[in-house]
C-alpha cells in the first residue's frame, strides 16, 4: 500500500500536471519572474494602472507614468510581460483554491500544505499581480489575442525576442481556439524557416534550444512545421552544438544526453548511425565556430521566449 504523504506528493503532480495541460486554454493565463517583478511592488503600491492601447502607433503607461515609445517593438515587450503574469495569476489563483482537498482523508497532509501556501503561491500571486500593475495591463480579457497580434508585428519588424517567441507559437485566445489557423498557419510556414536562418546566423542559443525539441503534443501548434524540428539528426546536431557552448553541469548534461542518443541503453536498435553523428558533429563545429565562437557561453539552457526583457527563464512550477 502507498503511503498517505507519497500519495499526497503523487496527488499534487497530477494537480500540476492538469494545470500546465490546460495551461493556454485559461482565459487570463501567466508566467512571470516573482523575484524580479516583487523588487518594483512597493514603488507601484500607491500609482494606479492604465490600461494598454489596442492599436500600433498609440502608446502604454507604466506604473511611473513614463511613456513607452510607439513602436512594434515595445508594445510587443509591453504585452509579452501582461501575457505571462496574467497566466502566472491564473496558475496561483488555481494552486492556492485548497477546497476541493478539504476533509478528503488520504489527503490532508497535502491539505495542510495547501493551506500554509504550499508551492509559494501568495508570493506568486502577489508578484503577478504587481508585474500586471507595473505593465499598465489593466484588466484586459484580450491580452492573449494581443500578443498573439503584437509579436507577429514585431517579428516582422525584425525584433529577435518576437520571432523566437513567434516560433515556439505558445498562445493562446480568449475563446480557446487555436490562434494559428488559416492565413496565420500559412503565414508561419512561410516565414518561419527564414526567422530559424537569422538567429543561426546570429548565434542565437535560443533558436538552437529550440531546434533540439523532439516530440510534440497534438495541440503543440506550428511549432512542428518548421523545417527538419524533431527528426533525430537534427536534435543531435543541436544538442551537440549546445555542448560546444556549455560549460559545468550543464555540459555534463548535455554529455549525458549526446551519449543516450548514440548509445541509448534501453533500445540500442534507437541509436544513430554513425555517418548521421559524424555530419551532426560536423555541422556542429563549423556552425560555432561561424557564428557562436563569439558569443557568451551557456550554463543553464537558454530560455525560449521569457516573460520578459530582463525576467530570465520561463517560469516553471517548483519542484514537489
Amino acid at each position: 500500500m502507498i503511503a498517505r504523504s507519497t500519495r499526497a506528493v503523487i496527488f499534487a503532480g497530477l494537480v500540476v500536471a492538469a494545470l500546465f495541460a490546460t495551461y493556454l486554454s485559461l482565459r487570463t493565463p501567466v508566467e512571470t519572474d516573482a523575484t524580479a517583478v516583487a523588487a518594483s511592488e512597493s514603488a507601484s503600491n500607491d500609482r494606479k494602472a492604465e490600461p494598454i492601447p489596442s492599436a500600433v502607433g498609440e502608446t502604454a503607461a507604466t506604473s511611473s507614468n513614463a511613456v513607452i515609445p510607439s513602436s512594434s517593438s515595445a508594445e510587443f515587450q509591453t504585452l509579452r510581460l501582461c501575457a505571462h503574469a496574467s497566466r502566472e495569476l491564473a496558475i496561483a489563483k488555481h494552486l492556492s483554491d485548497c477546497k476541493p482537498y478539504e476533509g478528503v482523508p488520504h489527503f490532508q497532509e497535502f491539505y495542510a500544505q495547501c493551506l500554509n501556501g504550499w508551492m509559494n503561491v501568495s508570493n506568486r500571486k502577489v508578484a503577478a499581480e504587481a508585474a500586471l500593475k507595473d505593465a499598465g495591463c489593466g484588466e484586459m480579457t484580450d491580452v492573449e489575442s494581443r500578443y498573439f497580434e503584437a509579436t507577429k508585428r514585431a517579428a516582422t519588424a525584425g525584433d529577435a525576442d518576437a520571432q523566437m517567441c513567434y516560433l515556439q507559437g505558445s498562445f493562446g485566445t480568449p475563446s480557446g481556439a487555436p490562434p494559428f489557423a488559416g492565413a496565420d498557419a500559412e503565414e508561419y510556414q512561410r516565414v518561419a524557416p527564414q526567422y530559424v536562418d537569422d538567429a543561426l546566423r546570429r548565434g542565437d542559443w535560443r533558436i538552437v534550444q529550440l531546434m533540439t525539441k523532439r516530440s510534440f503534443n497534438p495541440d503543440a501548434g506550428p511549432i512542428a512545421q518548421i523545417p527538419d524540428i524533431g527528426k533525430p539528426e537534427t536534435v543531435y546536431k543541436m544538442t551537440k552544438l549546445l555542448r560546444l557552448g556549455a560549460s559545468g553541469n550543464y555540459a555534463r548534461r548535455l554529455d549525458r544526453q549526446l551519449s543516450g542518443m548514440i548509445q541509448p541503453d534501453l533500445n540500442p536498435e534507437a541509436a544513430l548511425p554513425m555517418d548521421v553523428v559524424r555530419k551532426g558533429d560536423t555541422w556542429a563545429q563549423q556552425t560555432f565556430n561561424e557564428t557562436f565562437s563569439g558569443v557568451a557561453g551557456l550554463t543553464e539552457p537558454p530560455a525560449v521566449c521569457g516573460p520578459g526583457r530582463g525576467q530570465g527563464e520561463d517560469f516553471e512550477l517548483p519542484k514537489l
